[in-house]
């Protein structure tokens, strides 16, 4: 039921962090994994770790931010290892910094990642699982931040509340096509873009006080819920916000 073998995944923000751990995650359910980032060396690095194991891995350079990149991202992915059936948008990014400072430049460097990178990528996922016609689980990441304002993360927040409404509208207008959209919705995972702050050990104890399973989370920790978002476990499952967050937004 949970097993992805003859499938194809394409992972976006997959050098490391969150996007690194769903890949090999895929990989080790049978999937085989299509590779982007835009850092090319560590993501080589990922590819060699899946083809270690026995998995197949295609690792392509690409900035989600750049639109005619993802629509030739997903091409080749399909060209290359003949279909696509599963596509987890992890890429993202954060500049935090007092609202009242944001500039337009940080703010459309966030937007262009974060929310139109996801769109984007959603788009040429979408036409190319209708052009096959057997369906296929896309997977966004939201963020607590989805339903909960923080401080200094107003931008980052907006689009991740965007993801979540993205995400329930696709599922809407593509079940008919037998897509499921979903959003995995982390809490405070150990990874290097939260790591300037849980290295502060007054933050970090902070964290550890509002989590109710008393430690910040690991990517590993969404594996689990990445490949039942992938499988044939979640076949009615399309168009939820699931939070993967320690007991977070319920304390």
């Amino acid at each position: 039921m949970f097993e992805l073998d003859g499938k194809v995944a394409l992972v976006t923000g997959a050098s490391r962090g969150i996007g690194k751990a769903l890949a090999l995650g895929f990989a080790a359910a049978g999937a085989g994994v299509v590779l982007a980032s835009r850092t090319t060396s560590e993501l080589e690095g990922v590819a060699a770790s899946v083809e270690a194991r026995g998995g197949r891995a295609l690792a392509i350079s690409t900035d989600v931010a750049d639109s005619a990149a993802v629509h030739s991202l997903v091409d080749r992915a399909v060209q290359e290892l003949g279909r696509l059936d599963i596509v987890a948008n992890v890429a993202g990014m954060n500049i935090r910094e007092p609202t009242a400072d944001v500039s337009t430049e940080h703010f459309e460097q966030i937007v262009n990642v974060n929310l139109r990178g996801t769109l984007v990528a959603c788009q040429a996922a979408g036409r190319a699982m209708m052009a096959v016609g057997q369906g296929g689980s896309i997977i966004n990441i939201a963020s607590l931040t989805t339903r909960q304002g923080m401080p200094h993360r107003a931008v980052y927040g907006a689009t991740k509340g965007a993801v979540g409404q993205l995400t329930m509208a696709l599922a809407v207008e593509w079940g008919e096509h037998a897509i499921r959209v979903n959003a995995i919705a982390p809490g405070w995972i150990e990874t290097p873009l939260t790591a300037p702050l849980l290295k502060d050990s007054k933050f970090r104890e902070w964290v550890i006080s509002r989590t109710p399973l008393g430690r910040p989370g690991t990517p590993e920790d969404l594996v689990g819920m990445a490949v039942f978002l992938a499988s044939d476990a979640s076949a009615f499952v399309t168009g939820q916000v699931l939070y993967v967050d320690g007991g977070w937004t319920a304390a």
